[in-house]
């Protein structure tokens, strides 16, 4: 019996086209999704190295003095021999007293912007320091020291104040060091800093009815006049404000600025980032914190400046004040510097004048003279119920002469 052929409807022959163009379809479109995650994931490592390579520029420039010598800045610096794409072109600012380091690839696509400080203020690296001046260093009250101290040529005692006994911790003698009689030396270029500050006045009116979200530190600094306005206010960026008395509100919220005056009152309460650079007051008063990385710097004013520093109110960077050392006349003490005893600064406390300071200071204290001036008394030569520790975490300002080189990242910038 011969088998039968069965035969297929040319009716069939369109739909199993289509299935078959479907199906290659649908190889095509996992092939495609196949290579598309490729692309995608190669796309993201290469972001990820770009970046990788970005973070090394940075720790390569503060960790290496020699590194902008040996390069040309117009043709940037090739951070593998081997990789053409690793050139970076670097351009430093300053930013008050921190120093503000722009990286890029040298087709523009990745740029980072951020702030950095010093891992060490000087040389001597300090917890405490006060100046020899032909006294003793009294310590008393809850006063505990902890780190290097460099102590006038005449020693150091632990005292007791009217009914109140020291209480706190003597120092070790592997702990002390003599201090000179003057302070460490400055290096030359804050001067410079502080001058092109105090000069960069644009005589621009500052616009706020049309206030930026952001000023961004990739446009030129705008530098304009203080508003004068009571009520608060929202700074952020690349901004320097100029003016003669300034009130910061607590409401205002200022970030990365720099406010240059002659004096700055802070209001009870405000919080924010900036630098202030005075001429004559600075007032800080109770609960408010100038988060890291932030600043004080107080000169002028024939040597008779005055910074205080409020009830539970924080700086977080430095406080920088010149005063004069011979304000005196009896038991008359006209201070520069006053800090409460629940007020705290971690960084760099330097007075270079006369100082009370009690409360907290994480990082380094470097003081010509210090004295305990309660309402009816004057002490000199003392320091009570004050608690000072050498702070190794946090990025110093570029103030001292002989700091070393290193950079410590402290920020980055938009």
């Amino acid at each position: 019996m011969k088998g039968r052929m069965k035969a297929l409807k040319g009716s069939s022959l369109p739909a199993v086209m289509v299935i078959c163009v479907l199906i290659s379809l649908l190889v095509l479109f996992a092939f495609a999704l196949f290579d598309m995650n490729n692309l995608f994931y190669s796309n993201y490592q290469i972001q990820k190295q770009r970046k990788e390579d970005m973070n090394s520029a940075f720790v390569l420039y503060c960790n290496d003095s020699t590194l902008l010598g040996s390069f040309d800045e117009a043709d940037g610096y090739k951070l593998y021999q081997d990789a053409p794409g690793s050139v970076f072109h670097y351009q430093i600012r300053s930013w008050g007293l921190y120093e503000r380091v722009t990286v890029r690839t040298s087709d523009g696509t990745y740029s980072s912007t951020r702030l950095l400080g010093k891992v060490k203020e000087c040389e001597y690296e300090a917890a405490l320091w006060v100046c020899s001046r032909n006294m003793v260093l009294s310590l008393a009250g809850d006063t505990r020291v902890k780190g290097q101290t460099f102590i006038p040529m005449n020693g150091i005692s632990y005292i007791q104040l009217g009914d109140t006994p020291f209480r706190g911790r003597e120092i070790e003698d592997e702990y002390i060091d003599l201090a000179d009689e003057e302070l460490p030396a400055i290096d030359t270029s804050v001067a410079e800093t502080i001058r092109q500050l105090r000069e960069g006045r644009g005589g621009n009116a500052f616009p706020t009815e049309e206030q930026k979200p952001y000023y961004s530190f990739r446009n030129p600094t705008g530098h304009f006049d203080w508003p004068g306005a009571s009520g608060q206010l929202f700074i952020k960026g690349n901004v320097v404000l100029h003016g003669d008395e300034i009130t910061l509100s607590a409401g205002s919220v200022l970030s990365d600025v720099i406010l240059v005056g002659r004096k700055v009152i802070v209001e009870e309460g405000f919080v924010g980032s900036l630098q202030i650079v005075a001429s004559d007051t600075v007032i800080v008063k109770a609960n408010v914190q100038l988060r890291y990385p932030s600043g004080v710097y107080l000169e002028g004013n024939e040597k008779k400046t005055y910074l205080s520093i409020g009830s539970h109110s924080q700086i977080n960077g430095y406080a920088i004040v010149f005063g004069d050392a011979e304000q005196s006349s009896g038991i008359y003490v006209e201070e520069n510097y006053r800090q409460d005893s629940t007020a705290s600064v971690r960084g760099l406390l330097y007075v270079d004048g006369m100082a009370d300071v009690r409360g907290e200071v994480s990082g380094a204290a470097y003081l010509k003279e210090c004295y305990y001036l309660p309402e009816n008394g004057v002490y000199a030569g003392t320091i009570k119920d004050a608690r000072i520790s050498r702070n190794e975490w946090i990025g110093f300002p570029l103030f001292f002469k002989d700091s070393g080189y290193r950079r410590k990242e402290m920020k980055t910038l938009h």
